[in-house]
Order: C-alpha cells, then structure tokens, then sequence
C-alpha cells in the first residue's frame, strides 16, 4: 500500500518523483525501525547502523552499503540537491527519540521531534519540487502530517511503551506509561492524549489561514491534507487503541486531487 507521500510525490514531474520516492524510501526505512525491534538495545544498535551509513554516504570516494535505501539515497545525493549528512542524521536522531519516553517531556519537545523528523523531510522534499520557500507554510505541513502519524501509531505506541503522550500531560492526568499500556483505560487515555489531537488541530487551522499552496510545492506538502480525516477520526474515537485510522488508497487519492485543484490543504 503506497505511503501519503508516495502518493503526494504523484503530482511531481517525473524527473521530481524519483528523487522523493529516493527520499521517502529512505525515511521510511529509519521509522521501520522501532517495528522491526522491540528490544531498546537492539533499537539503538540499528539507529548507529544508519547513522555510519549516512556517515559513509558523504565520504569522498562515497561508501554505500549494500542496502535498497542508501543505494536510491547515493542516486540522490549524485543528483547534486544539497543535502548534508547533519539533514540526515537530524532524522535519525529526532526518530530515535521518538521512541524515549522520557525525552518527550512536554508539548514543546514533541513539536521539535515534529520539526526535527517531518520538518527536516519536507524542506528537503521543497527544495527538490523547486517551489518558492515558506517557512510558516512548510513548518505547519510538516506538523501536521507528523502529529497525524502519531495518532495513526497510538496503539503501536502505547502497546509499546514508546513516547506518545507528553509527560506534562499524563501526570496532569495522574497517568503513566504502564498504565497506558494496559489499554484498560481508554478514556482517560483519550482525555491524556487531547493535547496532541489539538495541536494537530492548530497546524491544520494555519495551513488553512494560509491561502493556497503554491503549485511546485504541493508535491512536498500535500500529505498534511491527508491529516484533515485523521483528525476527525482521533476526535470522534472512543477508543484510541482500537481505531482503526486505515482509509483505502482510492480515498486518499480522491482527497489529493481535490486539494491540487483547488489548491487548499
């Protein structure tokens, strides 16, 4: 089933498309990465692993591993796009603490993974669509789609002891970790994790106070319209463990092409 992105990266021309899809291969690859191992040390083992291979990759004569991801990222790289190993490792570093709860110790530091993970990729992903830089507009986009997945991921996350929910937010709830893990309590769960739903809210409302996107970066910030029906979804939900925020691909699709038109997110 094609990512968000892969479908936003549709609307790109084609010489465009492949260095995003090189792109989201990539980042798609370092978030597999806590669903691959659930062991903490092995988590850490194969976060180092990618972070010698972006290391490898700017090395001169450039080193690639034997690996689908940093093959396309070497093709990306030779396309002279002006990315640095530190736009890299920012990835890294920001997926890596997504997954410790006690670096996710209020709202601010969630919205710095946001910008750190999705924000680091969608000024990446502008800059190869060529469009004219927004910072308040690329800023809100990559927010959005981020908070988005995190709410997708809530039973993952919580199952898991991962970071979710600020932890500001869950001793103001009298709350914890292992507690949320259970899933014996979802509405207080659901009443612990508002914070997000509305923060998600908030970078919607400025991408709509925004006007319309403008046209050669609409491949790059397109996935943030596909976080419109999550939201809706995380709101109307009882029960955040057991939602099922899976839509079908003709849907998503559907939602993009209304969006290219009209040019609003």
């Amino acid at each position: 089933m094609p990512s968000d992105h892969a479908l936003a990266a549709l609307f790109a021309p084609v010489d465009v498309r492949q260095s995003l899809n090189d792109l989201y291969a990539w980042a798609e690859e370092i978030d597999s990465i806590p669903h691959k191992a659930r062991e903490p040390a092995i988590q850490a083992m194969r976060f180092a692993w990618h972070r010698e291979s972006v290391a490898d990759l700017f090395l001169t004569p450039r080193k690639v591993r034997r690996h689908a991801a940093y093959q396309g990222m070497a093709g990306l790289l030779g396309r002279g796009v002006g990315i640095t190993a530190e736009n890299l490792t920012r990835v890294i570093d920001a997926v890596e603490d997504g997954t410790l709860p006690e670096r996710l110790i209020d709202e601010a530091a969630l919205l710095a993974i946001m910008d750190r993970r999705w924000g680091t990729l969608t000024q990446i992903a502008a800059r190869l669509c060529g469009g004219e830089s927004d910072e308040a507009l690329i800023c809100a986009s990559a927010r959005a789609t981020g908070l988005a997945h995190w709410c997708r991921e809530f039973g993952y996350r919580a199952g898991t002891k991962m970071a979710l929910i600020p932890e500001t937010a869950l001793t103001a709830a009298q709350f914890n970790i292992h507690r949320l893990a259970s899933g014996r309590e979802p509405d207080l769960a659901h009443s612990a994790f508002s914070g997000v739903i509305v923060l998600l809210e908030a970078e919607l409302a400025k991408l709509e106070a925004g006007g319309k996107c403008p046209p050669d970066l609409f491949p790059a910030l397109a996935p943030a319209r596909l976080a419109r029906a999550t939201l809706a979804k995380a709101r109307a939900s009882k029960d955040l463990y057991r939602k099922d925020f899976h839509r079908p691909q003709i849907a998503r699709q559907f939602d993009l092409l209304k969006a290219s038109l009209s040019g609003r997110f």
